[in-house]
């Protein structure tokens, strides 16, 4: 398969006051999302590092709407920017792997106003062979999951 480089993006609106919250989570409480949306995120433990820390690795246990099968994926942090609330992380090894050479994931959290923040997901990734799915499913399951930690945050009950 040729080298194409590909990028896949999603956001869902989220309440202002969760924003902080969802970005705190992503950055440095992962093992939050296990409580929120319990049937996306079965667990997700830190492997080696500090929570928190770029170079950090992370092992998520977690299921996709669209399979059900459960799935892993280790992660190092690339990057954290506390001022833009962007959180960058590459898969490194599991699951994913057996559909793409790469796969990068970029979560940031925008306000959009006194209400509202955007929580924006995006992927960036190089299929390893031409029938490797778009990992649309993932993406669908993580804007969701977003819209979980939401309602977590603000008591409401599913």
């Amino acid at each position: 398969m040729s080298n194409i480089k590909r990028k896949l993006e999603g956001e869902i609106e989220i309440r202002v006051t969760a924003g902080d919250v969802y970005h705190e989570i992503y950055e440095s409480k992962p093992h939050h999302v296990s409580h929120a949306a319990p049937h996306f995120v079965q667990s997700c433990d830190l492997h080696e590092g500090e929570l928190g820390k770029p170079g950090s690795v992370i092992v998520w246990k977690y299921k996709t709407a669209a399979s059900g099968k459960p799935l892993i994926a280790k992660n190092i942090i690339e990057e954290i920017d506390k001022e833009k609330k962007l959180v960058r992380q590459r898969c490194i090894e599991g699951d994913l792997l057996d559909d793409y050479k790469t796969i990068t994931g970029i979560c940031q959290v925008i306000p959009k106003d006194s209400e509202t923040s955007i929580v924006k997901w995006g992927f960036e990734y190089e299929k390893l062979h031409p029938g490797s799915p778009e990992p649309t499913a993932l993406l669908d399951s993580l804007l969701a999951a977003a819209k979980d930690i939401d309602d977590h945050h603000h008591g409401v009950k599913k």
